[in-house]
């Protein structure tokens, strides 16, 4: 595999001994963070591209141009900005400051800490050879809005770790939505239950996506070189790689499409990818927006009486409640959040979810080929077509994150590992509730359908059921849907353990209901399926601690 070569510094080399450098990670994009300089007198950067994180997983083409181009991006406005820039490539970013060090002997190095485990477990250890200074990469001047520390107290003495405990304390900290009393406006916290119509005949406005410029094609000219070793299509990019397009992409939302994410925050289309979903997910991780600024702006256009309490409350929840919550959990659960597996699934991964042609599942079929397009589908699809797929097949967590975290653009370990092990394998129960499984008859409700037969004409373009070669409402023989019979035999090989579960009960007493012939019809239907898939094997190598 090649690896592209970083941009030249037409800037002079420092002098050795140069005084104050930071280091300036991937998702570091963002100069106002605690380990920059505010001006150029104050210090110089350190920007380093490497190898082994190029190499670690087959990353998808436009994650691989969208890292890239906006760090090459954040290089050349930093120095027009007039800061020196040291751009440089390296076998990994710990050998990478040891070298600049052993270089330029800088007095003091700075960075912000790592948002990755095994990135932070080496950097931490230059500190005790190294001048290096980590900056807490939460609380004031940090990505997130409060500190490692103040989310591990809070931790430390639950039972289970509930975002809907912590996601209060965000709003107050940040008083957003909340009145003079630190109470929530509307009387509750989370409308989440209003959030869950369908989107059947909606319009919905295009992404505003953005032309590549002359930075951006020389990185795609790379990444689709076959000895890169990238999958997916890259046609068609037009992610934001700059603060400019990461800040008209949350102007677009909140004029555009914040008004109907909350009704339909939950719908799936056929013939609509996005909907109403911002994808600000994307530049929030790369640091090219704040999340205070997010989520202010959205609680501005409730204020102004432009959206509903229900749509601000709801993608307010998801910015500064789920993504708070979920990268607490993972420094709280790192690094065995890894290899948990409390369902005992070990399937492989099949060969599907890299060739999404090879199922005849059309709900999951799309929501593959969305993300092999684009390296992206919205939040529904993932949770409750792919990973409740994943569940009810039994596939194997480990494997199924590796996927998620290559293959979609906003995704990186402290982000996807929680999500998916936990959230969507229920892998492990630490920060969870239940399950979240569903049969056909979830992806048909929130597709728009009927509840009898396949729906109104208009619908056939929509929903991925009235186009699929199961029937979303049979559970048993060759043309059933697989996900009802797997999801009632999920239910049934996981019987003692769900059983515990106040919220599961309900559906274990309408198993009792099935009688011994019909579970038996259940099963072998969910086995006969489960027989058809096949691992893929690709070229790639899996390395977790690259980088």
């Amino acid at each position: 595999m090649s690896t592209p070569r970083p941009v030249e510094d037409a800037t002079p080399r420092p002098a050795a001994g140069a005084d104050r450098v930071t280091v300036v990670l991937p998702w570091d994009q963002d100069p106002t963070l605690a380990a920059f300089p505010k001006t150029p007198a104050e210090g110089q950067l350190l920007v380093l591209e490497t190898r082994a994180k190029v190499h670690a997983l087959p990353w998808h083409r436009q994650k691989l141009t969208l890292i890239v181009s906006s760090v090459r991006h954040f290089v050349e406005e930093r120095r027009a900005a007039g800061f020196h820039v040291e751009h440089r490539l390296a076998d990994d970013y710990a050998s990478g400051v040891r070298a600049f060090a052993a270089w330029a002997k800088p007095k003091a190095l700075h960075a912000m800490a790592p948002k990755e485990w095994a990135i932070d477990a080496r950097l931490r250890a230059l500190t005790t050879s190294l001048p290096l200074t980590l900056h807490d990469d939460g609380g004031p001047g940090g990505h997130f809005l409060t500190s490692r520390a103040f989310f591990l107290d809070w931790a430390k003495d639950r039972r289970a770790l509930r975002m809907d405990q912590f996601y209060p304390l965000m709003r107050q900290q940040l008083g957003l939505l909340v009145d003079g009393r630190g109470k929530p406006v509307g009387g509750k916290w989370s409308f989440d239950a209003e959030n869950r119509a369908h989107a059947r005949g909606v319009k919905v406005p295009p992404v505003p996506w953005f032309s590549p410029d002359a930075l951006t094609q020389k990185v795609m000219r790379w990444v689709a070189r076959d000895d890169v070793g990238a999958w997916g299509r890259l046609d068609g990019f037009g992610w934001p790689v700059t603060r400019a397009q990461a800040l008209a992409w949350l102007k677009h939302f909140v004029e555009a499409r914040l008004a109907d994410f909350g009704p339909y925050e939950d719908a799936i289309r056929s013939d609509e990818r996005f909907l109403f979903h911002s994808l600000l997910s994307v530049p929030l991780n790369l640091g090219l927006l704040r999340p205070d600024e997010v989520a202010r702006a959205a609680a501005e256009k409730y204020q102004k009486g432009h959206v509903s309490l229900a749509s601000a409350e709801g993608f307010i929840r998801q910015v500064i409640g789920w993504r708070e919550f979920i990268r607490g959990v993972y420094w709280w659960l790192m690094p065995g959040l890894r290899t948990v597996n409390g369902l005992g699934a070990t399937l492989p991964l099949p060969d599907f979810f890299w060739e999404p042609e090879r199922t005849t599942l059309q709900c999951v079929r799309e929501a593959v080929e969305a993300v092999r397009d684009t390296g992206y589908t919205h939040h529904i699809q993932r949770l409750m077509v792919l990973c409740n797929y994943a569940t009810l097949a039994g596939l194997e967590p480990r494997a199924v994150s590796h996927w998620f975290w290559a293959a979609f653009v906003d995704a990186y370990e402290w982000v996807e590992l929680p999500n998916v092990v936990g959230m969507g394998l229920h892998a492990t129960d630490a920060f969870t509730t239940k399950p979240y499984v569903a049969s056909a008859a979830y992806v048909k409700r929130q597709s728009g359908l009927s509840a009898k037969g396949r729906g109104p004409a208009a619908a056939r373009e929509e929903a991925p059921c009235a186009r699929c070669a199961y029937d979303p409402d049979q559970r048993v023989g060759p043309t059933a849907c697989p996900l009802n019979a797997m999801y009632w035999d999920f239910l049934a090989r996981h019987r003692a353990r769900l059983s515990k579960n106040l919220r599961m009960r309900q559906l274990l007493s309408t198993l009792d209901r099935f009688g011994e012939a019909h579970l038996h019809q259940v099963q072998e239907t969910a086995a006969a399926h489960r027989a058809t898939l096949r691992p893929l094997t690709p070229p790639w190598r899996f390395h977790e601690d690259a980088g």
